[in-house]
């Protein structure tokens, strides 16, 4: 009797450890690390689709004061991956004067393309500088850096972009029919409104060529520097009557003075 139930004893440990050896060998193996379940995922943003400009696209200028070419300056759009996030960039480089003025300006704009990231200018003339913004589209907060040194902070409003974006901004709205159109944009000391009033189709001249156009004229009373200074100041942009919406001529004036900025020179990706 006590062999019999030493020999069941025995049986059944075997079969306990064979259950548990066998419970151990299907046992599965996960890489899964438990999260906050208050947390929210990062999606990634849709990159913006342009009607008009592209990434890649250079556009250059001759820039004109009484009609003598005084200097060049040329527009850039890129797509940038940084660091696995989609951004814009848009650059503008120009120089007048025999390089006495130059002017050198780097805007950085969400993949969404309805808020500036960051904005960067060096400007060289009788009133050198370096200005830095540095936007927070979270708290619609943007602080400002002025050669180096700390300049304020300003409240921006959703969909805010800087002073070399908004120019893109411009060929992408509808300007079919005339009508006035607003959007945003900021410069570090305050964020407004900047109305752009279409004024409708026109036929202009560069050079020996004849090109349709859109004429807008830019609202910018608000924007500081002469356009602030000046209450006469005024500002004007043909662009392509065609999709691509390029800028054909913008006319600056200033007082008596008019600066003439014509394209020279434009070249898009296939």
């Amino acid at each position: 009797m006590k062999r019999t139930a030493l020999i069941g004893i025995i049986v059944l440990s075997s079969l306990a450890c064979l259950w548990l050896l066998l419970a151990w060998l299907s046992k599965t193996e996960t890489t899964y690390q438990p999260t906050d379940t208050n947390s929210t995922p990062s999606v990634p943003t849709a990159v913006y689709q342009p009607h008009s400009f592209t990434a890649g696209e250079v556009a250059t200028y001759k820039i004109k004061i009484a009609g003598i070419t005084v200097g060049k300056c040329t527009f850039r759009a890129d797509l940038l991956d940084e660091n696995g996030t989609a951004q814009w960039r848009f650059t503008l480089k120009g120089g007048a004067a025999g390089g006495l003025v130059r002017y050198d300006s780097t805007s950085i704009v969400n993949a969404s393309f309805n808020h500036s990231i960051s904005y960067h200018t060096v400007q060289k003339d009788a009133a050198s500088r370096t200005v830095t913004l540095a936007f927070d589209e979270k708290n619609l907060k943007v602080k400002r850096r002025l050669n180096g040194n700390s300049d304020g902070e300003a409240d921006t409003q959703p969909n805010t972009l800087d002073p070399i974006s908004v120019i893109f901004k411009f060929r992408e709205l509808n300007l079919i029919n005339p009508g006035t159109l607003t959007t945003h944009v900021s410069d570090g000391k305050g964020t407004f409104p900047v109305k752009v009033n279409v004024v409708g189709p026109q036929k202009i001249e560069i050079g020996n060529r004849e090109f349709d156009a859109i004429l807008v004229e830019p609202d910018l009373g608000n924007l500081r520097g002469v356009f602030n200074k000046d209450p006469e100041a005024k500002l004007q942009i043909w662009l392509s009557a065609q999709a691509d919406r390029v800028p054909l001529r913008i006319r600056t004036k200033i007082g008596r003075g008019n600066f003439i900025t014509e394209l020279e020179d434009y070249t898009r990706p296939e």
